[in-house]
């Protein structure tokens, strides 16, 4: 059993002015220097963990960090250096919301793109769509099973429906496994999706938005 004493924050300034040309929806990993040279910004912590033996000892191991994100950072109120707020601000004045709206729909594309790194290695990859330009080939549909199939079927990338209690009538299955890793699709009726691939376990389910764009880093403990 381990817990969490000592926790550093630090966020490297990266230019986020280079043109994006990784393509996000395929599941094949990515690396740090890939991510770093398509514009993507830094964000990281540290876990100092030391066991509950009740023994002060010098048993302590560190496990590090590192979010790589599409969102520019800013200040928050508090001077927190965090990535730029795009959910919770519904006590902002309307000027505020807008610029946020703004940049999220013109600057992101209407997509947030979350990757976190567990000591140097992939863990997790997060896309929230908001809404799907048609002139934006860059942005996949992926808001139905059978456009979700159709894609990864266009591009010979083996796919197939994960059901629950492996019942094929389910209408929404939202598992898919691609590529020999399990993704979650969360698709519904409109245009919005999100789409999460865990590369160390098969748990797919963060409140990545929350965690990482609320205008603050909530320091997660991702266990194992």
């Amino acid at each position: 059993m381990k817990k969490v004493i000592y926790v550093l924050i630090l966020v490297s300034f990266l230019s986020c002015a280079k043109r994006d040309k990784i393509n996000h929806y395929l599941i094949k990993k990515v690396t740090v220097k890939e991510l770093l040279n398509n514009g993507f910004y830094k964000y990281s912590y540290n876990d100092t963990v030391d066991d509950l033996d009740k023994v002060d000892d010098t048993i302590k191991y560190v496990v590090k960090y590192d979010m790589y994100s599409n969102v520019k950072p800013e200040k928050n109120e508090n001077g927190e250096i965090c990535p730029k707020q795009l959910i919770g601000f519904d006590d902002l004045d309307s000027v505020r919301k807008k610029e946020i709206n703004n940049y999220r729909k013109d600057v992101l594309n209407d997509r947030i793109i979350t990757y976190v790194f567990r000591n140097d290695l992939l863990f997790y990859k997060n896309l929230v769509v908001y809404s799907i330009d048609k002139s934006q080939k860059k942005t996949a549909d992926l808001t139905s099973k059978n456009k979700i199939l159709k894609y990864y079927d266009s591009l010979k990338i083996p796919i197939k429906p994960i059901y629950y209690n492996n019942d094929v009538n389910a209408p929404y299955p939202k598992q898919f496994e691609i590529d020999k890793y399990r993704a979650f699709i969360d698709y519904g009726d409109d245009e919005q999706y999100e789409m999460s691939v865990n590369y160390i376990t098969n748990s797919t389910y963060r409140n990545i938005l929350e965690e990482w764009y609320a205008g603050k880093i909530h320091v997660v403990r991702y266990y194992l």
